[in-house]
């Protein structure tokens, strides 16, 4: 079966040694307590269980969702063995135990098991691509385990199978040795193999939970994923020139007495203005994800004075809710639209992620409701760059570095806001914020005795209280972004040439905002000059 694969040629020849599969299962023997009575399971049956007890410490086992799901699941493996019957009845606390005890022990081997991974995983980093070295991304197949996702995930819960070589697809040069199966599955084939020259990543499989198509890429760092995100950003640079006279041709399109017309320039108004995704939209890098042409009439309410509340889970079950005025037009449109149908009902009845994207390649080859969203989030960060810029254009305290930094992370959450982008809140961001406290507190300690000196020092009193205001902004970013993941924009949204180009121009390094993954990945944005503008 092939997947992912574009109209464009990606390679000549191409080889590689697959993907790394997890160690298989080793049974423990630890027994279920079922009802007060002890019960060793077999072996499939005992890894889930397993699964089940690593959660026993955290939230996720009280969650009625999780519960229904892995039950569901867990007895269809169970097939009515051992009189199991009902997951309130199951004791996992000796397999508990026994995982606790485990987790000691691996500390201990932590070294050797170091440098058994790096000289397991060394073949498998690297493909030849037209004869030329280069990295491989994600090459190890997840290992089985509970699903959890984002957000409030309805899957949250449910069994991640095991992978088998008879679930990939491999994607190789025709010429090229096909990857050997490994030993734990001796016996075992390939799902199938194919030479798509037009694709890049290696090696595909369906995913049992969401039924997405999962891949093994390139590395970030390679030369083909570096021209897709030049080619990526330019393309947004382009839209940027023509966006006003997309925008004008769209509006007249509102009003037109073609109700699929109106659909369609209904739609892209809401693209264009809150970055929603059109739905099924597939990147190079994505699988489907949900948007305008499945909203329903439950996810909007309409207010009053042509205001609007949608409120949907979007992409990876993340909410998205937001109130936002609307031209008339498109209030009145959207009224039509949902006038005399069921909560059930699709808002965009008459089109589809198709219509909206022919629509869109007539104003431009190769726009996307993804190009606006690049250019959006990279169009907007510049801006709010060279508003920090300005304002401290003659500011020379030794604190600079840290307050641009400050600035610039305010900005970035700016981006992530706007895209929606949300992570799951971190079980030690109360740690954290008690921490800063802390922290400030002693500086405000510190303070208190400059002000007590009997030779007070007015420059020293200025600099604690600008360090002590500093701390509480970085403190109060903290909080405000809790549930916020600053790191999707800036891998995939903002164009990186914007921030080296900031960077160089207050004389401060990349690695101060850009990982040494992201520094590799953006090396070809590194030789912008100050100047650049998207």
């Amino acid at each position: 079966m092939q997947f992912g694969g574009g109209n464009k040629k990606k390679w000549d020849t191409l080889e590689h040694n697959g993907v790394l599969f997890p160690a298989p299962y080793v049974k423990h023997d630890t027994p279920l307590i079922y009802d007060g009575k002890e019960i060793v399971l077999d072996e499939e049956s005992e890894e889930i269980a397993t699964m089940f007890a690593k959660y026993i410490d955290t939230e996720y086992v009280t969650n009625k969702t999780f519960r229904s799901n892995f039950w569901s699941d867990w007895k269809k493996i169970l097939k009515g063995k051992y009189g199991i019957e009902s997951l309130d009845k199951c004791d996992f606390s000796l397999i508990k135990q026994y995982l606790d005890k485990q987790k000691e022990e691996k500390k201990k081997e932590k070294e050797q098991t170091k440098e058994e991974k790096e000289s397991e995983e060394k073949k498998y980093k690297t493909a030849m691509v037209n004869g030329k070295e280069e990295p491989v991304g994600n090459f190890r197949i997840e290992i089985p385990g509970i699903f959890i996702g984002r957000g409030d995930n309805p899957k949250l819960g449910k069994i991640k199978k095991r992978v088998i070589p008879e679930d990939i697809t491999i994607n190789i040069g025709k010429e090229s040795k096909i990857p050997e199966i490994p030993e734990q599955y001796k016996g075992h084939k390939w799902g199938d193999v194919i030479h798509d020259k037009n694709s890049e990543w290696l090696a595909s499989w369906r995913d049992n939970i969401t039924g997405k198509i999962k891949y093994v890429w390139l590395g970030a760092h390679s030369e083909i994923r570096a021209k897709g995100d030049i080619e990526k950003f330019e393309k947004a640079r382009k839209l940027k020139r023509k966006i006003k006279q997309i925008m004008e041709d769209n509006y007249k399109k509102l009003s037109s007495e073609n109700i699929t017309e109106r659909q369609v320039s209904t739609a892209l108004y809401l693209i264009d203005k809150l970055l929603i995704r059109v739905g099924n939209e597939k990147g190079d890098d994505e699988t489907d994800t949900v948007g305008i042409t499945s909203l329903r009439v439950e996810h909007i309410d309409l207010k009053d004075n042509n205001k609007i509340t949608l409120d949907f889970l979007g992409k990876d079950s993340v909410r998205y809710l937001n109130t936002v005025e609307v031209d008339r037009n498109v209030y009145q449109n959207l009224k039509e639209f949902i006038d005399g149908k069921n909560k059930y009902d699709d808002i965009f009845d008459k089109i589809t992620a198709n219509d909206i994207n022919k629509y869109l390649q007539s104003f431009m080859k190769g726009l996307t409701a993804k190009v606006f969203r690049t250019y959006h989030a990279s169009n907007l960060f510049q801006k709010e760059l060279k508003k920090i810029t300005k304002k401290y254009e003659s500011y020379d305290n030794l604190d600079k570095v840290n307050v641009l930094l400050t600035e610039f992370n305010t900005a970035n959450a700016k981006i992530a806001m706007l895209c929606n982008h949300q992570k799951n809140v971190s079980k030690s961001f109360k740690e954290t914020l008690d921490k800063m406290d802390e922290q400030i507190k002693n500086v405000k300690k510190k303070l208190g005795q400059a002000k007590r000196a009997k030779k007070k020092n007015p420059e020293k009193i200025a600099k604690i209280k600008e360090k002590i205001k500093q701390m509480k902004l970085k403190k109060q970013l903290k909080s405000q972004l809790k549930n916020i993941s600053l790191g999707t924009s800036k891998v995939n949204y903002i164009d990186p040439r914007i921030t080296v180009a900031f960077m160089k121009s207050h004389n401060m390094g990349v690695d101060k905002v850009f990982s040494k993954t992201l520094q590799e990945k953006f090396k070809w944005a590194f030789d912008v000059d100050k100047d650049y503008k998207f």
